[in-house]
């Protein structure tokens, strides 16, 4: 019980901007709460990495941001991730070769035998 009164707590401040972190220790708290409050939903580092990626693409005269904004970044680009690897298979899918009978359709058709 104490520990989701915690995180409802955690949840409503992370809507409050905060001092963006400027050292290694202060990174790494800060992308742990970014995390404990999106989900692991990827491994610890590839989470970190797009946390530092949006730190560097942040706007440059704020020196301060809400967890909350990093949060719905990391899965907007969890979400492009997954919408990138179905591009993916859909293109290779469709690059793929037909079968045989449809090759030999396309074959008579241009033969004029259709």
């Amino acid at each position: 019980m104490r520990q989701q009164l915690r995180l409802l707590l955690t949840k409503a401040l992370s809507y409050l901007p905060t001092k963006l972190p400027v050292g290694v220790t202060e990174f790494n708290k800060f992308a742990d709460d970014v995390i404990a409050l999106s989900g692991q939903y990827a491994d610890r580092d590839s989470m970190r990495f797009a946390i530092a990626s949006m730190l560097i693409h942040a706007p440059h005269d704020k020196g301060s941001l809400s967890k909350h904004y990093f949060v719905v970044r990391l899965r907007k680009s969890a979400a492009n991730q997954v919408a990138s690897q179905v591009f993916q298979e859909i293109k290779a899918l469709q690059d793929k070769p037909k079968p045989a009978e449809d090759t030999s359709a396309k074959e008579a058709v241009s033969n004029g035998q259709a």
